[in-house]
């Protein structure tokens, strides 16, 4: 049985990464047993607790060499590590893993990444030039294999796939709902200046008067919190608010409940195309654009210019046409779930 190091942004709280994770373990499974899997956490108690898996501190660089040691490969399980957007030293933490399992004669294997943006040179080269050691990458979207090819990596090591969440849950029967309230669900962030509570909390008041339920969901706590706070000084209690930390499960069970998704957040997206729930996406990052363009819809609009009348309009839309968004949601995004299938094809390489 083979060894597998799974390395991501796990254990910190973020319901995205933690999906990734569990998918990545899912697939990992395909090949291994559970006890042949280490993952590098931020958090390694609640991980290993909440998975029943070994982990070690992802800072831990000794214990990492250590375990590098006795591994067949390291694996990166999705997401946009690869970026300096967001921060300009974790990219830099990444490749060093990568080199440095290089060095510990382990296989290099990155699932499902979604590569960029890199607005640094120095960042953008050092990505070339690490990336030219790993055995195979698979993509989310077709831009990360298109911006890989013009660093001119080798096209047989780049695959097409999709972000794993898109298979959370999936084979369970969602019943619809026949009666009742619509019910519209938002997962919103701050970004940089733009006044996102004030213009979303304008259309959910705009909702309400029309008899339509709005709730709010953190799905990274530690960030979302303060907003969701935000918008409740706005509606008071004409307004539902998760203010605990929720599990994947939970946010899953609580956007399948409901009518329409409005999500800034790329992950609450993809819980809903999982759920076959109908979402208007509001874009912060090109890789919300580019899930929403692989589902073959576009975003409502982006996340420092809301346009509030065309997000109402958007949302009653997607109301209005239910049937015809969730038939059409249902047949994209069982197309990208074939995609996933080269993971597994590549995890047997190993």
């Amino acid at each position: 049985m083979k060894k597998i190091l799974l390395a991501g942004y796990y254990g910190f709280g973020n319901l995205g990464d933690e999906a990734i994770l569990e998918m990545a373990l899912k697939q990992i499974l395909e090949i291994t047993d559970r006890k042949n899997i280490i993952v590098l956490s931020g958090n390694k108690e609640i991980t290993s607790e909440k998975y029943n898996i070994a982990t070690i501190d992802r800072y831990n660089v000794l214990s990492i060499i250590f375990k590098l040691r006795s591994t067949d490969a390291i694996v990166f399980g999705g997401g946009s590590l690869l970026q300096d957007i967001t921060s300009k030293r974790s990219i830099y933490y990444y490749l060093f893993l990568i080199r440095l399992a290089k060095m510990m004669n382990n296989k290099v294997i990155m699932l499902s990444q979604g590569i960029g943006p890199l607005v640094n040179e120095n960042s953008k080269n050092a990505v070339k030039n690490t990336l030219k050691l790993v055995d195979y990458i698979t993509v989310r979207d077709k831009h990360s294999m298109e911006l890989l090819e013009e660093m001119g990596l080798d096209k047989n090591k780049i695959f097409l796939s999709i972000d794993p969440v898109i298979n959370l849950r999936a084979g369970e029967n969602f019943v619809n709902k026949t009666s009742g309230r619509k019910k519209v669900c938002f997962s919103l962030r701050n970004w940089k200046n733009a006044d996102v509570s004030c213009k979303i909390s304008n259309v959910a008041e705009k909702l309400i008067e029309n008899n339509i339920e709005c709730y709010f969901i953190p799905f990274y706590y530690n960030e979302d919190l303060e907003l969701i706070d935000q918008v409740e000084k706005n509606l008071g209690g004409r307004a539902v608010y998760y203010k605990e930390r929720l599990t994947t499960n939970d946010a899953f069970d609580i956007i399948k409940g409901m009518d329409v998704l409005v999500g800034v957040r790329l992950h609450s997206l993809i819980f809903a195309a999982s759920a076959n729930v109908p979402f208007v996406a509001v874009s912060y990052d090109h890789k919300v654009d580019h899930f929403v363009n692989s589902v073959n819809m576009k975003v409502s609009s982006n996340i420092d210019d809301i346009d509030e009348e065309l997000l109402f309009n958007e949302i009653i839309d997607k109301i209005n046409n239910e049937d015809f968004e969730k038939k059409k949601l249902y047949d994209n995004v069982s197309r990208l779930r074939e995609l996933i299938k080269v993971n597994y094809q590549i995890l047997k390489e190993i």
